[in-house]
């Protein structure tokens, strides 16, 4: 027994391996040629295994000198270890064995189960170090499969048994399919409606219908298209800055007038068509004559009037299949009148018809005259010479008829019944819609709208056009039941 100095005796404790290790081989002195002499037991020495007999003796050498070198002094070498050969100078394989020897007697001297679990413990390590490149992308079965190896070699190591896998539960029957539902019997196919077709535009265009065109103030008459003429016309008739919707009802309206007069005749027989002056035909205003009345001419404002032409190309208001008299005006006072009113024939096409301008919309809506009795009396007999006018001057004028809006249908003038049209003409009056009074030896007059109030009122279409109406709308509001297309003279 070896004692520990270090320890309580009580607590000494003698542990006897189950292969006890052998004594470590003592090495030769260094200055000495003969090995460390070894204690000899009084018992004759054991045979090493299998390993031969000295010549000298009949007994095995202890095992303990299995690694000494020979002995000086005598010719038998050194016996090697087991079976192993021998070199003649030297035995490299010596540290091997003797590592392998250290661990066998660590083996034999642990417990065998504590050999077990570290074992078992090592490969835990080893499979928990390997656990998260095997989880990855489709390695999740690779992993299941050697979690399963991991815990079966666990078991066999830890004695524990392996329960087996339950057999798969067999697959229910497939239940029989339920018979298909008939389907429904398809429905007729609607029968197509049938496509609406554009209305083709058949008539002349504006490019091949050449106008004479007589301008009353040079009295020349000039050659040009009806395009042409009518950009002029609409230059002289309506602002470039009205809205787009309104030009192009005011460029129908115009095309329209001028075919009426090409068809019905001319007023200037074979000399020219359709001539400048606005109080005999149409206003009219070449592009020279607005850069001088105006000083310049608007790019924009041109570029609208064009438009309206071009885009209405060759579109006429018919009636019966004919150009109607498509006259207009400036503004109404609130409701257009029939022609029968103004002139003497009656016009189907040409009813009184709302119209919505007013005050805000239409510059010099409200107008006012005033003139001297003398010049008022001067007017009326110029132009009534069979009207008796002596006496009081309020009474020259008496029994006036109006329409709803106010216009003067008819009047007496100096005992001669008239046209109110022909006393605004005679007097110089923006409109038939008006009012009298004499005070101081003058006579004032209070007039609303401007024109004949016949027709199209150009006002009235603009503010249509700006509540979103589009040019035919307003062409068909203001001539009752016409027809726009294309007309072939």
């Amino acid at each position: 027994m070896k004692d520990f100095p270090n320890q309580i005796p009580s607590q000494r404790v003698r542990t006897i391996p189950a292969n006890p290790p052998r004594r470590r081989d003592t090495a030769p002195r260094p200055d000495t040629d003969t090995a460390a002499p070894v204690r000899r037991r009084d018992t004759p020495a054991r045979a090493d295994m299998d390993a031969p007999t000295r010549p000298d003796t009949d007994t095995a050498a202890p095992a303990r000198y299995r690694d000494t070198a020979a002995r000086p002094g005598t010719d038998t070498p050194a016996r090697a270890d087991m079976d192993a050969p021998t070199r003649p100078d030297t035995d490299t394989a010596a540290p091997a064995r003797r590592r392998a020897r250290r661990r066998q007697r660590r083996r034999d001297t642990l417990p065998r189960p504590l050999h077990t679990v570290m074992t078992a413990s090592a490969g835990l390590v080893v499979a928990l170090f390997l656990m998260p490149f095997l989880l990855t992308g489709d390695n999740r079965s690779n992993a299941a499969t050697l979690s399963g190896m991991l815990t079966e070699a666990e078991a066999v190591r830890t004695d524990v048994e392996i329960p087996l896998e339950p057999e798969p539960e067999p697959m229910p029957a497939p239940e029989p399919e339920a018979a298909p539902e008939p389907e429904p019997e398809p429905l007729p196919a609607p029968e197509p409606e049938p496509e609406t077709v554009p209305e083709v535009f058949s008539g002349q265009l504006d490019e091949d219908c050449m106008l004479k065109v007589l301008d009353k103030k040079n009295d020349e008459v000039s050659v040009m298209s009806m395009q042409e003429y009518l950009v002029c016309v609409l230059r002289g008739e309506m602002p470039g800055y009205f809205e787009l919707e309104a030009l192009k009802a005011q460029a129908v309206a115009a095309r329209t007038y001028t075919r009426y007069m090409l068809h019905s005749g001319s007023k200037h027989g074979d000399r020219a068509d359709i001539c400048t002056s606005p109080a005999c035909c149409q206003a009219y205003l070449s592009a020279a004559a607005a850069r001088q009345k105006w000083g310049y001419l608007p790019e924009d404002e041109e570029r609208k009037l064009r438009a309206a032409v071009e885009e209405t190309d060759g579109e006429t208001m018919l009636y019966d299949g004919e150009p109607i008299l498509a006259v207009f005006h400036a503004s109404s006072a609130g409701l257009t009148r029939t022609s029968a009113d103004v002139w003497s024939g009656d016009k189907p096409y040409l009813q009184p018809v709302s119209s919505p301008e007013n005050a805000d919309a239409v510059p010099n809506y409200y107008s006012h005259v005033e003139m001297t009795i003398t010049a008022f009396r001067d007017k009326l007999q110029s132009a009534f010479p069979k009207a008796n006018l002596i006496g009081d001057p309020y009474d020259w004028l008496s029994e006036v008829e109006r329409d709803s809006a106010g216009s003067i249908i008819t009047m007496y003038v100096g005992g001669i019944k008239t046209q109110g049209s022909r006393v605004r003409s005679a007097l110089g009056l923006r409109s038939a819609c008006f009012t009298w009074e004499m005070a101081d030896g003058k006579i004032s007059f209070y007039v609303t709208g401007y024109g004949h109030g016949v027709g199209l009122s150009q006002y009235g279409a603009n503010q249509m056009a700006r509540d979103g109406s589009g040019y035919r709308e307003i062409l068909t509001h203001y001539y009752t039941g016409v027809r726009i297309g294309g007309y072939n003279p």
